[in-house]
């Protein structure tokens, strides 16, 4: 092994006599003569290692020594030379953790060359800082101690590396059985305050730390808040948000990975509650689920320790079964909240169509004894008095409003019907030719400034409930009256494109519907246009007659203004030929 005088002269041959910026550590030193002896030197391995641990220059020693050429080694990582079961364990790491911590790190262990051979190596590895402090890499030296070594020291060593293997497997054994135990008590609770309760005291038992914290990243998305902590109280009580990206806990949900600090005095910690209660080292990892971080767990110890790679991949591991509980909490108790909401709106639902029921039966009396006041009163007046053309309108007036009441009563109670189930049909064979041409005589009465324009066959006939399609026809055909206040032409055709259905179209040039109205247009209590009359209920109760009778409605707006409703009826449950005239053309 190199003597520990001899590290410096090492260092300067791989790095010259100064460095001043991180570009040094491309392997070129000041002086081409340095540069040539370390390239000549064949019986030790002189390479740099940048800060990360990858390979960035190389010699012939290492060459040799290895079986590596230059081209094949730099830019990999120097973990690369390590037994695959140190690497797993995380030594590379270690190793240059301690040259970092204390300027160098010196030990005999066995390596790997290229094509998979192990051997005896000394290996000194020594942190290079800049001029002014900052860490640039480490200059490693191996040399080749196999052909030194004695067979009962290779003995030996293998002897400890299995008495090492098997403390080390034992203590994974124990790891697990603890993994075993937080997943228990994972699946023990559904309430997320008891699931954290009892998972702390599980983490901080295993790990021996001292704190443990839960923290959850807030609603807006920009911090993290404490949820849960063990010895670290005070993070919950006083609702501390750490910023996502700043500080320990918030660069861990930012950038994903795992981090440990040796030293609270020399890391970047913004929670003051931290330093308060005298955390010496602090581990954190990212809470994820499906890919999504959704806070972090840390565990901390009031003494100085050095959290091993086995302890960063234990609380990984640990941390992903508390993420994944948290998920299944966190469904649970809303879907618990969506329960208990659904059933007060259920209930606010039964209510409100128990009110509607009633009221529509109780206004029912009074409405006919006012239309029947009414009447009388215009039989009397007109009989006895000549009225003037105001007093006329007055009283059309109010038997108008007596029947648009009469027709709001009779919505309620259809909608209560449809909502209860009690919608039913009388369905028998139906002219609908006829029908439409009943509707429409029925309809021009109450306008002059619209033409209602009917097309298609004298008869056409379909098995059906004439009274609830007729309410269908008066629906569409008022609100085409309503909604075209310019007056103009409304279109009505009729027609069976197919032997099975009858079709009918309710065609205007009015006000049509918005874009963002039109995918709520047949909702119950929706309009489209809040400022005209009604209760939105018309197209809610004509769909559901529609539907009844096993056919579709639907809306179409053309691009020249107004709107096309579309009625698809089947014919009916019989042969055709039993209910339609053999005259009869589509």
């Amino acid at each position: 092994m190199l003597a520990r005088g001899g590290l410096g002269t090492a260092r300067r041959l791989v790095w010259g006599e100064s460095v001043n910026d991180k570009q040094a550590f491309i392997g070129v030193p000041q002086a081409d003569s340095f540069r040539m002896l370390v390239e000549s030197v064949k019986d030790l391995a002189i390479c740099m290692v940048d800060a990360a641990g990858y390979v960035r220059s190389w010699n012939e020693g290492a060459r040799r020594i290895t079986g590596y050429e230059q081209h094949e080694i730099v830019g990999k990582h120097f973990s690369i030379f390590y037994p695959a079961a140190e690497a797993r364990r995380g030594k590379p790491a270690y190793a240059l953790r301690v040259a970092t911590d204390e300027g160098h790190y010196e030990e005999e262990g066995w390596r790997v060359r290229k094509d998979g051979a192990a051997y005896w190596a000394s290996v000194v590895l020594t942190a290079v800082r800049s001029a002014d402090g900052e860490l640039v890499g480490f200059a490693k030296l191996t040399r080749d101690l196999s052909e030194s070594r004695g067979r009962d020291q290779e003995r030996n060593a293998l002897l400890d590396l299995e008495r090492r293997s098997r403390a080390e497997a034992e203590e994974s054994l124990q790891r697990l059985r603890a993994i075993g135990s937080v997943t228990d008590a994972a699946l023990a609770h559904l309430s997320l305050d008891e699931l954290l309760a009892s998972l702390l005291d599980r983490i901080a038992a295993v790990l021996s730390a001292d704190t443990v914290a839960v923290l959850l990243i807030a609603a807006d998305g920009k911090a993290l808040i404490p949820r849960a902590a063990k010895g670290l109280e005070e993070e919950v009580e006083r609702g501390v948000r750490i910023p996502l990206g700043k500080g320990f806990a918030g660069r861990i949900a930012e950038e994903r990975h795992p981090i440990v600090i040796d030293d609270l005095d020399q890391g970047d910690v913004v929670n003051p509650i931290l330093r308060e209660k005298g955390v010496r080292s602090i581990l954190g990892v990212p809470l994820v689920v499906q890919g999504t971080v959704i806070g972090v767990l840390h565990v901390g110890t009031l003494h100085p320790r050095r959290f091993t790679t086995a302890d960063v991949e234990f609380l990984q591991i640990v941390a992903d079964r508390v993420a994944l509980a948290i998920d299944h909490a966190r469904a649970y108790e809303a879907a618990t909240a969506a329960r208990a909401e659904a059933d007060v709106a259920a209930a606010m639902v039964r209510a409100r169509d128990d009110f509607l029921s009633v009221a529509a039966h109780e206004l029912k009396t009074p409405m006919t004894s006012a239309k029947a006041a009414a009447q009388y009163l215009q039989r009397t007046f007109r009989s006895t008095t000549t009225l003037d053309a105001g007093q006329t309108r007055a009283l059309e007036t109010i038997e108008r409003q007596i029947d648009r009441l009469g027709k709001l009563v009779v919505q309620l109670l259809e909608t209560v019907r449809v909502q209860e189930g009690h919608l039913t049909l009388q369905r028998r064979r139906t002219d609908v030719a006829a029908l439409i041409r009943s509707v429409v005589v029925s309809i021009e009465v109450t306008t002059t400034s619209h033409q209602v324009v009917v097309s298609g066959p004298e008869h056409l006939f379909a098995w059906v409930d004439p009274l609830r399609i007729e309410q269908v026809l008066i629906n569409l055909l008022s609100n085409a009256i309503k909604f075209s206040p310019e007056g103009g032409k409304i279109e009505i055709e009729l027609r069976r494109p197919v032997s099975t259905h009858v079709v009918v179209t309710v065609r205007d040039r009015g006000l049509g519907v918005a874009p963002e109205h039109r995918a709520r247009l047949f909702e119950r209590f929706y309009q489209a246009h809040a400022d005209r009359s009604g209760m939105g209920l018309g197209l809610y109760i004509s769909r559901q007659i529609i539907e009844e009778h096993g056919g579709t409605i639907y809306a179409e707006f053309p691009e020249d203004a107004g709107a096309r409703f579309v009625i698809s009826l089947p014919v009916g449950p019989r042969d055709i030929s039993e209910i339609q005239p053999r005259s009869e053309t589509a």
